[in-house]
């Protein structure tokens, strides 16, 4: 949802061309659709209330977050840094992501500005899960997932460098994706399990 809730921005495949994977933004009631990206792979949208702004990983260009314009146009790198995944905040002003400090290996926060172009570390709790990050409704910590004994539950890792706290006290199956509602009152979470089965095969000829 972008603009303020008057658009839908999508990702749409092989609508171009066969081997292609742009965004596209459409209104509410899914009428006048637009493509506003033209590379080969783009994915995971996000806007920022208010802002002009649509945010996205551009996995065709070494998975660096960019931005266009909802009305599209040129887009711009945000940051040059590969993104497994990220997380805008509610102002738009700072991005965050997970990276593994090659010194020592630790899990620590990032949080690039998208406009002064800074970047700083903070410490993270070393359960957090590379996918699934968001930001507060206030902006002010970040939810991130912890699996334990195989089931996950989200906790909140503040900013200001307190301890985390554990939002939710599931004691089964795993979160597969959360997001706030846009005025912060509500969180959904998809909840469940995958399953597989391994098959044996054995030549009894010899």
């Amino acid at each position: 949802m972008c603009g303020d809730g008057r658009y839908i921005v999508f990702r749409q495949l092989a609508r171009t061309t066969a081997s292609s994977a742009n965004l596209w933004r459409a209104n509410f009631d899914g009428s006048d659709q637009r493509q506003i990206t033209s590379g080969f792979s783009e994915q995971a949208p996000s806007c920022a209330k208010g802002s002009p702004w649509v945010y996205y990983l551009d996995i065709n260009d070494n998975g660096y977050l960019k931005r266009v314009s909802l009305e599209g146009g040129s887009p711009e790198t945000v940051v040059n840094f590969s993104m497994g995944a990220y997380a805008l905040s509610p102002d738009g002003k700072n991005v965050a992501s997970l990276e593994v400090r090659e010194l020592d290996h630790k899990l620590m926060l990032r949080l690039d500005s998208t406009e002064a172009h800074r970047m700083v570390y903070h410490d993270m709790d070393q359960r957090a899960l590379p996918a699934g990050l968001a930001f507060a409704p206030d902006g002010k910590a970040v939810v991130y997932i912890v699996r334990e004994k195989g089931v996950d539950n989200l906790w909140s890792q503040p900013l200001d460098g307190s301890a985390s706290k554990r939002l939710t006290h599931f004691t089964k199956e795993k979160i597969m994706r959360f997001a706030y509602s846009p005025d912060g009152s509500q969180l959904a979470i998809q909840r469940g399990e995958k399953e597989a089965d391994a098959v044996l095969l054995k030549d009894t000829s010899k």
